[in-house]
Order: structure tokens, then C-alpha cells, then sequence
């Protein structure tokens, strides 16, 4: 292998849309932890409690939507080249979301009033009241980022994404300049970043606005009929974060919230590069499941399986070796005792790796259902967790503790419930994975680097 080879090699890999998705999601989620390292230096914890449950919060919302829709799409579009069936496809993914946020918003409002009228949680109806507004403002980013993704187009919506968070982030040194750095603030300055990436996303066309009264009952009911599973799965799935958060807000208070969210945002940097190959690998699984025998094709997941449980393994070890450092140097010298809760979640982050590549694999075999027993599954068992930690023990950690049960937990019913549909398993992925890093050192080592 010479030097020219490895060069032409290496500018192949970065024309490549899993490099193009690593890259843009180790982006973002850098600028997603620098966000926090300033807000943690900048805000009183209790705002800072505030804004993190009102992410909290918005992140169900638009779980319900993308869950609705994004994995229905990628099927559908995956391999379509008629562009007025696309066209009608974005139409119906336009009408699904706006009804659906109609319907959320009423029910969000209409439950923070009754919740502030028998006076609990007094801040709801304002935090109802944003939430919604950045529901709405939002649409056309999400819609853009749905669409580019389902017609692997991973560097446009690459840069949607990080556009909202540079613009955030300005925001934010504008409103530490002004001295104005409190709560509301915060939403409305994260209202307004959307707000402008939705227009220029709007002026290139990436979300399709003008689509909107193109879709027709066939794709709508096609969406539904495979969303609604795929939305639930979402929806639990994001709960199994949240949930943690909003549990520990209520029972103990808004600034055991930021003891927890820190690390469990230091994590990002574990679910970066999964998310990334998991995103750009689902098409290309969709696409050849109906093209190859099912042996080859589970051949295949395996390899793909194993190699990223390999990426991950030196990176979660490493988190739990440097918890204490990392977490100093997010927060500062004030958040010490989240360096345990950072080890667990890094125990975790070995499993995620397979965990996810099962829920995939559910989906693309047209079983979307037994994800969604699977997710369900694992919610029952981070509930009792948590509930167990936080009532009896009081205990922050002990929450960390119930997710290593949790996503151990759905590893194994994951590939158990898949293997009734393709010949794979946890330790044929790991085989797989470590062979086929065994076969390119071999080969590296043979032909020499010159």
C-alpha cells in the first residue's frame, strides 16, 4: 500500500456520507457541550434547571413528531426517483406535522393550565407557551433535516443543524452582554435561531413548503400505518432520557436536574459517532434487505454491528479512566460529584452500540411493533429503577445505575426478538466485528506502507 493509495483512500472516505454525518454530529455535539459549559459558568442553577427542562420537554414534542414520520420516510424515499411522488411524500409529511403539532400544543396548554389552577408547577404555562410557539417555528427546520436525511443528502442537513446551534450560541454571548442571561431569555433567543434558519432553509427549498397540499391519502395512511410504531418507539425511547430528568426535577428539584444533565450531555460524545453510522448505515440496510438472502444480509448487519461495538469500546473506556477531568472542565470546579454518574453512564455507552443496531434491525425486517415492545420494555425497567433510587435513596447515582440495567436489558431482548427473523446475535456481531479489524491489520501489515 503506498502513500498515494492511502491519500486517494483517505479523500474518498471524506467525500463519503457516513464521514460527511460523523463529522457534522461530532460537530454538533461539541457545540452542544460547549453551550452548556457556558450556561453552567453563566446561569444561576436554578434558570439554568428551568431551561434544561424546557428542552426536555420540547425534545418529547418533536420526538412524536420525527418519530411519526423520518424512519417512514426513509423507507419510501429510499429508493424513490419520481419527482412527483417525492413531491407528494414531503406533502404528506408536511400535513402529518402540522396536524400533529395542533394536537400536541392543545393538550399541552390545555394541561399546564389545569396544572397551574390546582397550583402545581407555576412556571408550566409559560414553559407551555414557548414550547409551543418553538414547535411551530420550527417546522420547516425539522421538515428540511427529515427530508435530507431520507434522500441521504447528510451535508445540507448537516448544516441546518449546526446553523441553529452557532446562532444559539450568539445569542447567548449577546444576552451575557446584555446582562439579560436568565431563563426566558434563553427561549426566546433559541426561538429566534429557528426562526432564521427556517427562512433560509425555505429559500433553498430543502424542506419543500411548497409540497404541502401534494400529498394525497395513499401516503398519508403509508406514513401512519408504519409511523405510529415507529412514533411510539421514538416517543419511549425519549423518554428513557427524559424521564430521568423530569423525575429527578420533581422529586428533588431543579438543580439535582444539572448535577445529572451534565454528564448525561458528556455522553454525547459515546452516542456521536453511533448515532452518525447508525443514521447513514439505515438506508443502505433498507435498501439491500429486499435485494440479498437473509444470511447474507444479516451477515452483513453483523459486521456492521460488531465493528462499531468495537469503535465505542476504547472511547467508554477511556470516558470512565478521565470522568473527573471531563466533568471539571464542562462545569467547572462546582459539579464534582457528577464524575460517578458520568462512569455509569459510560458502562452504559458499551451496550448502545448493539442496543441500537437491534432496534434498526427490527425495523428495516418490517417489525416495527417489536421495537416498540422492546423500547416499552426498557422504559418499565428505568422507571422502577429511578423511582426506586429516588424515593428510597434519594440518590442521583442510583438513577445512573437503573440506565446500565435498562440498556442492558434491551440489548438482549433486542436481538432475541430479531433473531426469529434473521440469523443474528450479540456474539456473532462482536465475531464479526473483531475479524474484520483483524483482516485489515493483517492486510496492513502484508503490503507495508512505502
Amino acid at each position: 500500500m503506498t502513500l498515494q493509495s492511502l491519500q486517494t483512500a483517505g479523500r474518498q472516505l471524506i467525500r463519503t456520507n457516513a464521514f460527511v454525518s460523523l463529522l457534522g454530529n461530532g460537530l454538533s455535539a461539541l457545540l452542544g457541550l460547549a453551550t452548556l459549559a457556558l450556561l453552567a459558568r453563566l446561569c444561576p442553577r436554578d434558570e439554568l434547571g428551568k431551561w434544561l427542562l424546557f428542552l426536555t420537554i420540547y425534545a418529547l414534542t418533536d420526538t412524536l413528531r420525527s418519530g411519526l414520520i423520518l424512519n417512514a420516510l426513509i423507507r419510501n424515499l429510499a429508493a424513490e426517483q419520481d419527482p412527483q411522488q417525492i413531491r407528494r411524500w414531503s406533502g404528506a409529511a408536511w400535513q402529518l406535522s402540522v396536524g400533529l403539532l395542533a394536537g400536541l400544543s392543545g393538550l399541552l396548554l390545555v394541561g399546564a393550565a389545569i396544572g397551574h389552577w390546582l397550583g402545581y408547577g407555576q412556571d408550566w404555562p409559560l414553559l407551555a407557551g414557548w414550547i409551543t410557539l418553538l414547535g411551530l417555528v420550527s417546522l420547516p427546520v425539522n421538515l428540511s433535516g427529515w427530508l435530507l436525511q431520507a434522500r441521504a443528502r447528510f451535508k445540507a442537513m448537516q448544516v441546518v443543524r449546526i446553523s441553529v446551534q452557532v446562532l444559539f450560541l450568539i445569542g447567548i454571548g449577546l444576552g451575557y452582554w446584555l446582562h439579560r442571561l436568565d431563563s426566558t431569555y434563553l427561549f426566546a433567543a433559541y426561538t429566534l435561531a429557528h426562526v432564521l434558519i427556517g427562512g433560509l432553509v425555505i429559500v433553498n427549498d430543502w424542506a419543500q413548503l411548497g409540497a404541502g397540499r401534494s400529498g394525497t391519502a395513499h401516503e398519508r395512511q403509508a406514513l401512519l400505518g408504519f409511523g405510529r410504531y415507529s412514533m411510539g418507539t421514538l416517543l419511549v425511547s425519549n423518554l428513557l432520557r427524559s424521564s430521568d430528568r423530569l423525575l429527578i426535577g420533581s422529586l428533588i428539584g431543579p438543580e439535582a436536574v444539572v448535577v445529572y444533565t451534565l454528564p448525561q450531555r458528556l455522553i454525547e460524545l459515546i452516542e456521536m459517532p453511533i448515532r452518525s453510522i447508525v443514521i447513514t448505515d439505515m438506508p443502505l440496510l433498507a435498501k439491500q434487505h429486499g435485494q440479498r438472502p437473509v444470511a447474507a444480509w444479516a451477515a452483513y448487519f453483523n459486521q456492521q454491528a460488531g465493528r462499531l461495538w468495537l469503535l465505542v469500546l476504547p472511547l467508554a473506556v477511556g470516558g470512565i479512566l478521565a470522568a473527573g477531568p471531563l466533568v471539571q472542565l464542562l462545569g467547572g470546579g462546582n459539579y464534582d460529584d457528577s464524575a460517578a454518574i458520568l462512569r455509569c453512564f459510560m458502562l452504559y455507552a458499551l451496550f448502545l452500540p448493539l442496543e441500537r443496531y437491534s432496534g434498526i434491525g427490527l425495523d428495516i425486517v418490517d417489525k416495527p411493533n417489536q421495537n416498540l415492545l422492546k423500547v416499552s420494555c426498557m422504559l418499565v425497567v428505568n422507571l422502577l429503577g429511578d423511582l426506586l433510587a429516588i424515593l428510597l435513596f434519594k440518590s442521583v447515582l442510583g438513577v445512573a445505575v437503573a440506565s446500565v440495567a435498562t440498556f442492558l436489558a434491551g440489548l438482549l431482548l433486542g436481538f432475541r426478538l430479531l433473531q426469529a427473523h434473521a440469523p443474528v446475535s450479540v456474539k456473532k456481531a462482536i465475531v464479526a466485528g473483531v475479524k474484520q479489524v483483524r483482516d485489515l491489520s493483517k492486510k496492513m501489515q502484508h503490503a507495508g506502507i512505502h
